[in-house]
């Protein structure tokens, strides 16, 4: 067997289109389905999905110019291709990439999962400057429209007083979330001071008579403003009943009260994001709710496993072992245990540097469909350079069949009796 660097042009530039295509439909599915399909199985379909279709360009891009597999492969294995494809491809992915997420979404500790939400909306004069077109209304219309039937919502504005806007209230149906958006749509306009101490102990206050003791709360409070707040008056309660205040700051310029939404957040073992501008308020209500739901690869961490290193590394070495079957499923597709090996070693490369781009690309992101993307990306097309940088072995006529047997037997007819004229049954007809 001699080896040799093959490189198929036609073959590079396909599996970037199917990398591209696959980041498309991916994003589509995370779209659609993020905190409405459970994260293992999302996971599973976006991975699935993307080796299909980078595997589908690959076999196209071979059977036009067979540079790796050669002549003979087209003329009679390429239909086997076919055959293989789904199952070599979309399965194989789809099984690891939910495994995995399995894998990465873990944790020995009793997840704590809200399944109230209060949101705490600033409605004080300063907020007809710093949010026009009430963006932080529209924010939480969009959150209310993500929530499932096991939820419950309340609103609350405030100013130098707080005003109940609708008590906590199921999100049974979809008829339920339009009349919450409606009273959103409703709220009063913008006036008076800011005063978030008084807004938090009314919020507490009103948890206490109305809420279930059963069920974990968290407040969402957006604010623009600043005023002094009592500390540890106004946080103890929230501490001991294990309130969690995730804050959101739109102004970038307000340092002192940033400075506080910081420390409530803190204390209370909340997030604090700030936003700096109101179009960004949508992504923090994303961010909030799906850190309290779930945690998955192809997403940024927030909350207490955000500087997690343990996360960091195991999330780096799944993607690069999705690389790897990456890799093996176009070994499969093409029947060729060398071509197999060679986009294992490729793929491993590209699923590591992947990771790396995930990892450090996604954390506090503005748009982190530009790092998958950018993933997606190296993932095809290193993966398509592989037999360049790893010699394939040439087939001299033995088997390099995946599935041995049958191919290798054909292949063993072909050298003991050469062309069909040289057959018994074509010397009978000659």
């Amino acid at each position: 067997m001699v080896k040799q660097r093959k490189w198929n042009a036609l073959l590079t530039l396909m599996s970037l289109i199917g990398g591209l295509l696959g980041f498309f439909i991916g994003e589509i599915i995370l779209n659609q389905w993020e905190g409405r399909m459970h994260e293992t199985l999302l996971i599973g379909l976006y991975f699935g999905q993307f080796a299909l279709v980078v595997g589908l360009f690959c076999l196209i891009a071979e059977i036009i110019s067979p540079r790796l597999n050669g002549n003979n492969w087209r003329l009679r294995y390429a239909g086997d291709g076919w055959k293989m494809l789904v199952p070599g491809t979309l399965v194989l992915l789809f099984v690891a990439g939910a495994l995995f997420q399995f894998i990465y979404g873990f944790s020995l500790e009793k997840k704590d999962t809200p399944k109230d939400y209060v949101i705490l909306l600033d409605m004080s004069e300063s907020m007809k400057e710093t949010d026009p077109d009430k963006q932080s209304i529209q924010a939480a219309q969009s959150f209310i429209q993500r929530m499932d039937s096991r939820e419950r919502a309340a609103l609350f504005t405030f100013n130098e007083g707080t005003k109940l806007n609708f008590p906590l209230t199921k999100v049974a149906d979809a008829g339920v979330k339009a009349q919450l958006s409606s009273k959103l749509a409703a709220v009063d306009a913008p006036s008076g001071q800011t005063d978030i101490g008084n807004a938090l102990n009314t919020v507490m206050d009103y948890l206490h008579k109305e809420g279930d003791p059963s069920r974990r709360v968290a407040v969402i409070l957006i604010s623009d403003g600043y005023n002094e707040v009592n500390y540890s008056k106004v946080l103890a309660p929230y501490i001991q009943e294990r309130v969690r205040v995730h804050t959101v700051g739109i102004v970038a310029t307000e340092v002192k009260g940033n400075e506080i939404l910081t420390r409530i957040a803190n204390e209370t073992g909340g997030t604090f994001q700030n936003v700096q501008r109101v179009d960004r308020i949508s992504l923090a209500f994303e961010q909030i709710y799906d850190s309290a739901q779930h945690r998955h690869l192809l997403n940024e961490r927030v909350g207490e496993s955000s500087a997690d290193s343990y996360y960091a590394i195991l999330r780096m070495i799944l993607i690069m072992l999705l690389g790897t079957l990456l890799g093996l499923s176009l070994g499969i597709v093409f029947d060729n245990r060398y071509l197999a090996k060679s986009f294992m070693i490729g793929g491993t490369v590209a699923g590591l540097l992947a990771g790396v781009i995930l990892e450090n690309g996604l954390h506090g992101a503005e748009y982190p469909s530009v790092y998958r993307a950018f993933a997606d990306v190296v993932l095809a097309l290193v993966l398509s350079l592989s037999t360049m940088i790893v010699a394939v072995r040439q087939n001299e006529g033995g088997n390099s069949g995946l599935r041995g047997g049958r191919r290798g037997l054909a292949e063993r007819e072909q050298g003991r009796f050469g062309n069909r004229g040289d057959s018994p049954v074509g010397k009978r007809f000659r």
